[in-house]
């Protein structure tokens, strides 16, 4: 299935409050940073962690599409971090297409997900979305108040 590139899925409850309080002890606080921390010092790799297999088939029988895994990892996106909009088509990210976020806390301010299309998003906690990342320019809201954590997978279409 090939998904209309303008289209956000959004699920909410996708994971129980147990399991995010689980992996919100993997990501350490960063707290308050002049500027946004680089992408490597704010993520670390999950690819081999079974919660790819789970959203992966989540996706597949909730929307109808055949995906691989490319890489997961979990991110924090610190007190003032932002991401203005972008797409997902630079070096490094040429072979994937597809991207979902986990949100693993709600306790933040600020930090909504946001797209050129005007959809503002205020993540709950164990919300997933799916979203064509080579298609979509999106971004992050400045995050005001404690630091914002996710699941950010990174997929290929099969």
């Amino acid at each position: 299935m090939k998904l209309q590139n303008d289209i956000v899925y959004v699920f909410e409850n996708f994971l129980k409050k147990e399991v995010c309080e689980h992996y919100l002890k993997t990501i350490k606080d960063i707290g308050y940073k002049e500027n946004n921390l680089p992408f490597e010092e704010r993520t670390q790799d999950i690819t081999k962690d079974p919660i790819g297999d789970l959203v992966k088939d989540f996706l597949r029988k909730n929307i109808d599409i055949n995906i691989t895994l490319h890489q997961a990892q979990t991110q924090n996106w610190h007190i003032n971090s932002f991401s203005k909009l972008h797409k997902h088509n630079h070096s490094g990210r040429e072979n994937t297409q597809y991207n979902s976020l986990i949100y693993l806390n709600d306790d933040f301010e600020g930090g909504e997900f946001i797209t050129d299309g005007g959809l503002i998003l205020k993540p709950k906690q164990g919300m997933l979305t799916f979203f064509d990342g080579h298609a979509i320019k999106h971004g992050t809201n400045k995050v005001f108040k404690r630091d914002r954590k996710t699941l950010i997978f990174w997929w290929k279409e099969v």
